[in-house]
């Protein structure tokens, strides 16, 4: 009648099962790799431990930026159509619209006077970029910057915040 009982004839205590290692692994490892790994990939990004506010250097605001609360004036110069030839000879269409982010209203005017002289100095410049940089997304900003450049050197005395491209089509 003693062995009944639910253990074994000499009175050991009933067997408990273990935690398989394949779970262990799931509860405990992975959920740690992740946290150790998104810490890491803060900490590498400088979202995390990066520089202190007081080792930030802060991006020189040019000088002819418009004030907080200064909203300036917008100027469209009308499409730009060129078609420049590919390494290889091929032809290709290019259509780009630029946007003049000026002083004042009164700055229009100096725009109109110089226009000629401003898609002049656009058309050359574009034409002598090329074409596989034009239809790359990652050069935009570096075209924007020549842009300006090229419209603050063939007219000085425009009050120019910035130069933008509104918009860009190559085929």
């Amino acid at each position: 009648m003693a062995e009944d009982v639910g253990g074994d004839t000499l009175g050991d205590a009933p067997k408990v099962k273990s935690l398989p290692v394949k779970k262990l692994i799931l509860l405990i490892l992975l959920p740690l790799l992740l946290i150790l790994g998104g810490g890491a990939g803060l900490f590498l990004s400088g979202l995390l431990g990066g520089k202190s506010d007081g080792q930030q250097q802060a991006e020189p605001e040019p000088a002819n930026m418009p004030k907080k609360g200064e909203a300036g004036f917008y100027t469209t110069l009308s499409d730009f159509i060129l078609t420049p030839r590919t390494v290889e000879g091929e032809s290709r269409f290019v259509m780009v619209t630029i946007s003049l982010h000026l002083s004042a209203q009164d700055q229009n005017a100096i725009v109109k006077a110089g226009e000629a002289r401003m898609r002049d100095a656009i058309i050359v410049y574009l034409n002598n970029q090329p074409v596989e940089s034009l239809s790359k997304p990652g050069n935009i900003e570096t075209l924007r910057q020549g842009i300006e450049a090229e419209i603050r050197r063939v007219t000085p005395t425009l009050n120019l915040y910035s130069a933008q491209i509104t918009r860009l089509r190559v085929q």
